[in-house]
């Protein structure tokens, strides 16, 4: 793929719009605006990756690590998986040109309609389902080009497995659609893409460029259309000024090296921005803006929740499941991270009682980590 970071010294004053973030929020809106003809500027504070640039190895994926903890911060500004660790909750994110896209495990699944239905939406939302809702959800499985395992593809134990499994609950089991390349050759927005090897290694970063990320689609797809995307910029407060919004940041990494002490106030003017830097990264920008001057709601910061995942592990079990990744190492392929799903959504159950079992792989770099801590886990806590 080729690189899609514009060099800092080009960045102009002002913008039409400035996007603050680059995930599933900035990527739409910066490829959306800059197709409707505005200049576009899109803000991102972790780096740039290429196919080849993810970690494999256990030592590549603690470099790649940072932690902020309630006393103390450890690991690079810039590393990939930023851990923010809380005794009320906790949060991995993505931290790179694309957001979490670089590290998640694929899944694109509808939710469930009745989902929509519940009153804490807001009711222009919710009067609105039948049409922009539906149309952006159809836009963005297009753009993001999900699709189920084809049958072209062997059959990974684990998914093998996975509809054993749900034959014995008596439920249903399907293929999912997953954001993954399987067939070789540029797709839509002109990226080359390679087909997916099966490698298992979804969650740590597709060093094959196989993975449908923001990356291989509506972030090449703003910088066609002339967004122009600058990375380590960590942005530290908006403020207005007359008609026009400042977006203040600064340069991260080999910035201060670079300009000196500039990196630290350097700003961009807008008549729009967009804050997409997810939930914690809007929010603190938010804060910040508060503190310097900037009105917002009484209850920024409030009502934040998990997203109601959980993570099971079996070990040693009886039948193989090759469920770890194999990088660029030789093996048996696991296949890609999540490929089928255990539907209990279905029936008469209500909303609340439903769930989907999903299989998953755990990516090399945690490979040398396995045996050690899931033996010692099945002698203290596990079942037979």
């Amino acid at each position: 793929m080729s690189h899609l970071a514009t060099p800092i010294d080009r960045m102009a004053r002002e913008y039409d719009v400035v996007v603050v973030g680059s995930g599933y929020g900035g990527a739409v809106t910066a490829s959306r605006l800059a197709r409707a003809g505005f200049r576009v500027c899109v803000l991102e504070r972790g780096a740039e990756f290429q196919p080849g640039d993810f970690p494999e190895s256990s030592l590549e994926g603690f470099r790649e690590m940072q932690i902020d903890l309630p006393e103390r911060r450890m690991g690079s500004t810039t590393a990939l998986f930023d851990f923010r660790m809380n005794p009320d909750i906790s949060v991995l994110a993505g931290c790179g040109l694309g957001g979490t896209s670089l590290i998640n495990a694929n899944v694109a699944i509808r939710p469930d309609p009745r989902v929509w239905g519940d009153p804490v939406w807001p009711r222009a939302l919710r009067d609105d389902l039948e049409t922009r809702v539906e149309e952006g959800m159809s836009r963005a499985l297009e753009m993001l080009r999900a699709a189920p395992l084809p049958d072209s593809v062997d059959l990974p134990a684990k998914t093998r497995a996975q509809f054993r499994s749900a034959e014995y609950m008596g439920e249903v089991a399907y293929r999912l659609p997953i954001t993954v390349n399987f067939e070789e050759g540029s797709n839509h927005v002109g990226v080359h893409q390679p087909a997916c090897n099966s490698c298992g290694n979804c969650v740590s970063g597709c060093n094959l460029g196989a993975k449908n990320s923001l990356t291989a689609n509506y972030l090449p797809d703003a910088a066609n259309h002339g967004a122009e995307i600058f990375t380590r910029t960590r942005v530290r407060h908006v403020e207005r000024r007359g008609e026009s919004w400042v977006v203040r940041f600064e340069l991260l990494e080999d910035g201060p090296a670079t300009f000196g002490p500039e990196a630290q106030g350097l700003f961009v003017s807008a008549g729009m921005v967009v804050l997409a830097a997810g939930s914690l990264g809007s929010t603190e920008i938010l804060l910040r803006s508060r503190d310097a001057g900037l009105h917002v709601s009484d209850r920024l910061g409030h009502g934040f929740t998990g997203n109601g995942d959980v993570l099971g592990f079996a070990y040693n079990t009886d039948e193989p499941i090759r469920g770890v990744g194999i990088g660029s190492a030789p093996g048996e392929a696991p296949g890609p991270c999540i490929t089928a799903v255990i539907d209990l959504r279905t029936g008469e159950r209500e909303l609340d009682a439903g769930m989907i079992i999903e299989e998953g792989t755990i990516p090399s770099p945690l490979a040398p980590l396995l045996a050690a801590s899931f033996g010692m886990a099945s002698r203290l806590v596990g079942a037979d």
